[in-house]
C-alpha cells in the first residue's frame, strides 16, 4: 500500500501503543523497527515520506497491533 499525508503525530502515538514490535517493509526489502531507537532519531516524518514513493507492508508481532495499524493506514491509501 502507498499512503500519502499520514497524521505523524496520531501514527507515533499508535505506535506507542502497541503491544508488540511492529515493522514496516519496504517493496525493497528495508525494514524499519518502528518502536527502534533509529526510527526514533530518522523521525517517523521521513519514514512516512518513504511509504508516500514505494510500496510498504507491516509486519506486527501482535495481531491485535496489526488489525489497528492497517485500520489506521487506510485512512491514508493512496488507491482510494
Amino acid at each position: 500500500m502507498k499512503v500519502f499525508n499520514v497524521d505523524v503525530d496520531s501514527f507515533s502515538k499508535l505506535i506507542q501503543s502497541c503491544k508488540g514490535t511492529v515493522t514496516i517493509i519496504t517493496e525493497d526489502g528495508d525494514r524499519i523497527v518502528t518502536n527502534s531507537m533509529l526510527s526514533a532519531l530518522i523521525g517517523f516524518a521521513k519514514v512516512l515520506e518513504v511509504a508516500s514513493l514505494k510500496e510498504i507492508e507491516f509486519e506486527c508481532e501482535d495481531p491485535e497491533d496489526r488489525v489497528r495499524v492497517l485500520d489506521f493506514m487506510m485512512k491514508y491509501r493512496s488507491d482510494k
